[in-house]
């Protein structure tokens, strides 16, 4: 598969220059936090306009560079400690931030010229402001449910690529196409969490309750009940109905190879017009 054989090969990639910083004595938390603020200046290079969007491309691609190396530094350099993790996750949050309220920014700045005014472009904000939301549920749906010592992964909008989805818009000048993207293809992959998220509490509640039954039972002096449930696992590749939405496919398969060259097809190839059907909607609802 292709997404296999590229993670392959990067892998490889990011580990030698992860040797590499460490000999330098780079740390992983300088690393996160200096992805974030490249992350961040992409997304105000994405508010100030088309003449930018190159620039938030570039600095997008090294931002992910910091992203990548950070843990691999970590994990190499025997650096891993539980403040790292919980600065990483809040250093992408700020991060998917930036990214989403910059194209906000934009279109609320730029005239409408299809209205004949320096309207902002309602139908767009929302789209991103929705993206927004959706960046936020997906990670959310998997805290939550592995708190609840469950699994709540998967899906095919994980942050990567949300964020390569946001690179290639801005280095073909395509901003509005991934908006488009982003605001709605998303939702998919907060309903296929909350799908997995609800099988794997339930299996886990009824394994706890089947280990419950046994200590009673062993307790007690009786039989122990026979069985056990499933508990939580990794994720498995859909079957039935299921293996035809090449959302819920995971990486290194052929679907997700599938999906992905087609959402990168139309970043590249695809301007969506500005459009604003939700202002047209409102302005028939007044009176």
């Amino acid at each position: 598969m292709i997404s296999m054989q590229a993670g392959r090969f990067f892998s490889f990639l990011r580990d030698r220059a992860a040797g590499g910083l460490l000999r330098l004595g780079v740390r992983p938390n300088a690393l996160t936090v200096l992805g974030m603020l490249l992350t961040a200046g992409a997304g105000a290079a994405l508010a100030l306009g088309r003449a930018c969007w190159p620039w938030s491309a570039v600095l997008l691609a090294a931002a992910g560079a910091c992203d990548l190396l950070d843990g691999a530094l970590a994990k190499l350099g025997r650096l891993q400690t539980r403040f790292g993790g919980v600065l990483d996750s809040v250093c992408d949050r700020a991060g998917d931030a930036a990214l989403y309220l910059g194209p906000a920014f934009y279109f609320i700045a730029q005239p409408d010229a299809a209205g004949g005014g320096a309207r902002p472009n309602l139908t767009l904000v929302f789209l991103a402001c929705a993206g927004l939301v959706w960046a936020y549920l997906i990670s959310y749906i998997r805290a939550r449910a592995e708190t609840a010592g469950a699994r709540g992964g998967g899906g095919f909008w994980q942050r990567p690529e949300r964020v390569v989805t946001i690179l290639l818009g801005a280095a073909f000048g395509h901003v509005t196409t991934a908006v488009w993207i982003l605001g709605l293809w998303p939702l998919a992959t907060v309903a296929h969490r909350l799908w997995h998220a609800r099988r794997s509490c339930a299996a886990a509640q009824a394994a706890a309750a089947v280990t419950a039954a046994e200590a009673a039972a062993a307790g007690s002096g009786e039989p122990g009940a026979e069985g056990a449930a499933t508990a939580p696992g990794a994720d498995i590749e859909p079957q039935g109905l299921a293996a035809v939405l090449l959302w819920r496919w995971p990486r290194g398969t052929i679907p997700f190879d599938v999906h992905a060259g087609a959402v990168i097809l139309m970043l590249i190839f695809w301007d969506i017009p500005a459009i604003d059907p939700l202002r047209d909607l409102l302005a028939r609802w007044q009176p």
